[in-house]
Parts: C-alpha cells; structure tokens; sequence
C-alpha cells in the first residue's frame, strides 16, 4: 500500500513564494542599511580632486547608492545656500524668510525633482533612441556623483558675477552628465551620450526656469528667473 505523505497548510504556499520573497527582502534589507558617510565624503573628495574616475566606481559599485545621492543632495543644498545669500545680500537684508521658503526648501526638492527628470529621460533616451541598454541605479549613481558638482554655485553669492558661476558650475555638470553616461553606458558612443543626456537637460532647464518664472521657486542659476 502506497503511503501519500500529506502537506502541511501552508508549505505550499511557502514553497511558490519563497523566490519572491527573497529579492524582496534583500531590496528592503539594502533601503534600511545606514548610508555610509565615509564612503559618500570620499566620492565628493575624488569628484572636487577632479578625479572622474569616481564616476565608473559609483556606477559599477551597488552600494554607492545611498553615498551617491548624499553626494547629490549635499551639492543641491549648497548651491541652495549661495542662491539664497545671493538674494539676501541683493535685497541688502530686507528679503530673508520668503527666499528661505522659495529657494532653500522648495527650490532644493524642486532641483532634487528635477534631476531625477533628467536622469529619467536621459535614461529613457538611451534605451529608446540608441538601443543602449543601461542599469537605472547604475546610471543614477553616476549621475548623483556628477550632480554633486552644484556645490560650486555656492559662489554666487559673489554679487555682479552670481549668473557667471551659475552658467558655468551648469555647464560643467551638463559635461559630467555626459561622462557619467560613458562610465555607466560603455556601449553608448559620444552621439548617443551627448544626445541623451541633452534631451534630459533640456526638460530640466525648461522646468525648472518656468517654475521660477510662474511659482518664484527655484535654486542655483534659475533663482535668476525668480522675479
């Protein structure tokens, strides 16, 4: 007589979702980890030492994505920062809360928004103009650390000179952007990373130079545009 061992409730069940469960749990594990500072202060450093090969660490490195975007953020609340003295050396003093609210708090999540725009449609271009197949993170870890160059405009606090720095310290993260691409993107040529990388750009600038015409919100050289 043949014996049939019976299932337990449950195992079954168990069993099918246990591949699942797995990438799950590991995904949420990696969101909870602490981000490691050190790590993120020594990207910064390599980036500002002009060492760009900080780019390819971060985009082939998984758990830089956490010290990437403290890179970034760092870099979008200092130029925050100058815009915002800029403005308050501008107005000698008599504009201190209401730029505050505009450019320090809403100006940073708007820029912070805006990037991820970029990176987004950056990414969206490769794949679907060029047929370059990217990771997100990885492209967006390079990104960051690109990003955090915007801790440059800081120096707009420099009065006459404030839209020079800002045109620059941009212009020079347009051309990290584009580096970035390459040491995430190797397959991407020159064509496709400048294009790719333009397309996003254009949508950013355009975003963020019509929210600080109509909203009077914005950070770094669109606070030129605040009004």
């Amino acid at each position: 007589m043949t014996e049939i061992r019976s299932t337990p409730p449950g195992a079954l069940a168990r069993t099918l979702h246990r591949g699942t469960r797995a990438p799950r749990n590991r995904y949420f594990e990696r969101l909870e980890s602490p981000v490691d500072w050190r790590r993120a202060l020594s990207l910064y450093r390599r980036l500002l030492a002009g060492d760009l090969s900080v780019l390819r660490d971060a985009a082939r490195t998984e758990s830089d994505t956490g010290p990437a975007a403290l890179v970034l953020v760092l870099g979008v609340l200092t130029a925050s920062l100058g815009s915002w003295l800029w403005m308050v050396i501008e107005t000698h003093g008599t504009l201190v809360g209401d730029p505050a609210l505009r450019v320090l708090l809403l100006g940073t999540l708007a820029t912070i928004g805006g990037w991820g725009l970029w990176t987004g449609l950056t990414w969206h271009a490769l794949r679907s103009i060029f047929q370059v197949e990217v990771e997100f993170l990885a492209l967006a870890r390079a990104q960051a650390v690109a990003g955090g160059f915007a801790i440059w405009q800081f120096f707009m606090i420099a009065g006459p000179a404030s839209f020079a720095v800002g045109l620059v310290t941009t212009l020079a993260g347009f051309l990290l952007a584009i580096l970035a691409v390459r040491a995430s993107a190797p397959d991407a040529d020159d064509r496709a990373a400048v294009i790719s990388v333009g397309i996003g750009f254009a949508v950013y600038a355009l975003a963020l130079s019509l929210l600080g015409d109509l909203a009077r919100v914005g950070s770094g050289i669109f606070v030129h545009a605040l009004g």
